[in-house]
Formats: structure tokens, C-alpha cells, sequence
């Protein structure tokens, strides 16, 4: 090999993953803008997400829990991946049961009342940037006896000894660790105690903590429609499915 050979390989090998994953990015979001909405949408102002109150406690807790070791919340543009078209990340696919087809990239505004930009790491779990609308859609049209809270207090729990939310289907195979840190083994008189469906010791019941709930309302706020309001017109792709995705 020759040493120009070698210094174009080089160039090819680390150049242009740096352009696609730090100069194309970087030069495209340095200047954004909040997307407004348009006249004529019924809405106005700019779309930010929603991140208040106990939503931004739990934001805290995801990080502290180190959720975003194995869990991206990126849906990547199209020229960088198939993110949009992949497993309902992007948003909820237009079918029978819902109206509108939401799938979108991720915008920087969607960590615009974060302190911390929860990207993630690696994805050993699914992307979790529309979780908490795919999960109460799958839930209600698999007609799960679990709330969306509930199922996301199990998974915390345990989340070996609970169904899919997708199908229902046992076993859920997850690989996440359980959070026993963040439950309480209390002493239960009677119902009405806040304890999870599971069995322990008789006259005992596992209590989530404040933490829990603070994580499970940050989960649920992952969506990425506008809760029956239309998109900015910049932000609804609405793409076609690949042939092999239908």
C-alpha cells in the first residue's frame, strides 16, 4: 500500500463518519429556529413539548438511573438512518385505530425544557422518544387490564415477570435491569394501599416511591403528536413505508 493510498483510507475511514455525525448536524441545527405553527392550523405560537412539574423531576431520575446507557430518545433524520420507519419509534403509523399518521424526526426543541438532552448511548432497548404514546395505544388495543403508569411501574419493578405491550405475549424476553431502589416494602391493611399487583409475603406489597412515579410520568410524556392537534406543516413527514414495512 501506498502512503497516499493509506492517508485517502484514512480520510475515508474517520472523515466521513465525522462529517455525518458532527458537521452536517452541527452545521444544520446551530441556527434553528422553534418551529411556529401555521395559519390556518387552529394553533399558534411555536411547538415546544410539554416538561413540567413532576415531568422534569423524573427527567432527573432517568439520568440518575442511567436509563439513557440503553436507550436513545433520537429519531434520526432519513439521510443518517431508518429510524422514521422503524417499530413505531418515530411516532404512531396511520391504521385502523389511529387517525393520523405522527412519525417525525427528532427536533431540538423536543429537550427545549430539559435540563439535560437525554440522546442515549447505545440502544440495547428500543428508542424511547414516542414510548409513552405507542405504549397507551398497544395497551388499549390489546386491551391490557394495566394503565400506562402501572405497566411502567412493573417494568421498573421487574420487568422479567411482565407482558409485552405490544402483543401481550409472555415472556417479555427484556433485558432491563430491575429498579428495586426505587420501591418500598410496606405492610398493606386493606385495599386502596398504592401497592403494584404483585405477590410477596402475606400482608406486604411493594409501594413505589416518589422517584418512581416522577420516572414513570417523565416516560409517559414521551410523545411526539400533539395530543389530537396537527403538526406543524414542518414537522408533519408523514413519509411513505418502505415496500418491505407494509
Amino acid at each position: 500500500m501506498t502512503f497516499k493510498a493509506f492517508i485517502f483510507g484514512l480520510l475515508g475511514t474517520f472523515g466521513i463518519p465525522w462529517m455525518l455525525v458532527v458537521v452536517i448536524p452541527y452545521s444544520t441545527m446551530r441556527t434553528s429556529e422553534p418551529i411556529q405553527y401555521e395559519d390556518g392550523a387552529g394553533l399558534s405560537g411555536a411547538f415546544i413539548p410539554s416538561r413540567d412539574g413532576r415531568i422534569k423531576e423524573g427527567s432527573m431520575v432517568y439520568g440518575q438511573e442511567g436509563c439513557y446507557q440503553c436507550h436513545t430518545q433520537v429519531i434520526r433524520p432519513t439521510y443518517a438512518g431508518n429510524d422514521v420507519h422503524r417499530g413505531e419509534w418515530a411516532g404512531l403509523r396511520k391504521s385502523s385505530d389511529v387517525e393520523n399518521d405522527t412519525r417525525r424526526e427528532t427536533i431540538a426543541d423536543d429537550f427545549s425544557q430539559e435540563k439535560a438532552a437525554h440522546i442515549g448511548q447505545s440502544r440495547v432497548g428500543p428508542d424511547l422518544s414516542n414510548f409513552g404514546r405507542r405504549l397507551a395505544h398497544y395497551l388499549k388495543v390489546n386491551k391490557n387490564d394495566l394503565t400506562s403508569e402501572e405497566w411502567i411501574l412493573m417494568h421498573l419493578y421487574n420487568s422479567r415477570d411482565l407482558p409485552g405491550y405490544l402483543d401481550g405475549a409472555k415472556p417479555y424476553n427484556s433485558t432491563c435491569p430491575p429498579k428495586g431502589g426505587l420501591f418500598d416494602e410496606v405492610a398493606v391493611y386493606g385495599a386502596g394501599s398504592g401497592t403494584l399487583p404483585v405477590d410477596i409475603k402475606e400482608g406486604r406489597g411493594i409501594k413505589p416511591t416518589d422517584r418512581a412515579r416522577a420516572l414513570a410520568s417523565y416516560l409517559l410524556s414521551l410523545k411526539k403528536d400533539t395530543l389530537g392537534n396537527p403538526l406543524p406543516e414542518a414537522l408533519n413527514y408523514n413519509p411513505d413505508a418502505p415496500e418491505s414495512d407494509k
